[in-house]
């Protein structure tokens, strides 16, 4: 008898240790397709022949019960890709002119780095948090042999919801990252679902699915190069909780 009760009180502490501390861990591929126009109105399509890439995510999470220190999420997005195209339009690029129907090789590299600072509103069968994110960008524009970096760390809001089904460990979520100044707008948002085990003894593992946007359109003022481009596609993560 006190052997069950030890393990039943091992089990409530394992649970109620799971809701105020956790260690949240995922990583994943996104099936990323380029839209948009880049430099002066060059289109990364038509032009540079630059249409999508295997891009990977991780990121990782702590959570903890301390009033007023927020809980923080870091994450990793590499997304970049390269092509050849002719030119439909001339333009001109760090003082090199490129001509009507030249052809170029390209690469975009939007590649970037995001600290998320947030507050758990509600968690009672549904997660709600919000915050900010400082989103560093690791990235270039190139054309030839011609390059501009892309280094740059721009802040953001964020916003994060996930409702579970009770007892089936499915559950359905979203994420947001926005920002607009300065006639400079940043988009990022996810919608997903998702399944993980449910056994209240850490680890736990799981798998999602959704689709991820990410547009930006940003002067030269701002990024060094004019962008203004859209990458969304389909993703798969594997996720944990220690």
């Amino acid at each position: 008898m006190r052997v069950v009760l030890l393990i039943g009180l091992l089990l409530a502490v394992a649970s109620a240790r799971a809701d105020f501390v956790g260690l949240y861990a995922g990583a994943g591929y996104w099936n990323a397709n380029f839209s948009g126009d880049v430099i002066t109105g060059v289109s990364v399509e038509d032009d540079l022949n630059i249409n999508s890439s295997n891009s990977r995510y991780a990121y990782l999470a702590f959570e903890h019960p301390v009033p007023l220190i927020p809980n923080i999420k870091l994450a990793h997005t590499t997304l970049k890709d390269s092509g050849a195209g002719s030119l439909s339009q001339g333009f001109t690029f760090n003082g090199d002119v490129y001509t009507v129907n030249e052809t170029v090789t390209s690469e975009i590299d939007l590649t970037h780095t995001d600290v998320t600072l947030y507050y758990e509103l509600l968690d009672l069968g549904m997660d709600l948090d919000v915050g900010i994110t400082g989103r560093y960008f690791q990235g270039e524009v190139a054309v030839n042999s011609t390059r501009e970096d892309l280094n740059v760390l721009l802040p953001m809001l964020y916003g994060h919801a996930k409702f579970g089904l009770p007892f089936t460990g499915t559950y359905f979520g979203g994420d947001i990252n926005y920002a607009n100044y300065g006639g400079n707008q940043i988009a990022d948002y996810v919608i997903k679902v998702g399944w993980e085990t449910e056994n209240f003894i850490l680890p736990e593992f799981g798998i999602e699915a959704g689709y991820r946007s990410f547009s930006i359109d940003a002067d030269a003022d701002e990024l060094d190069v004019n962008v203004d481009t859209q990458v969304d596609g389909v993703f798969l993560n594997l996720t944990a909780h220690f």
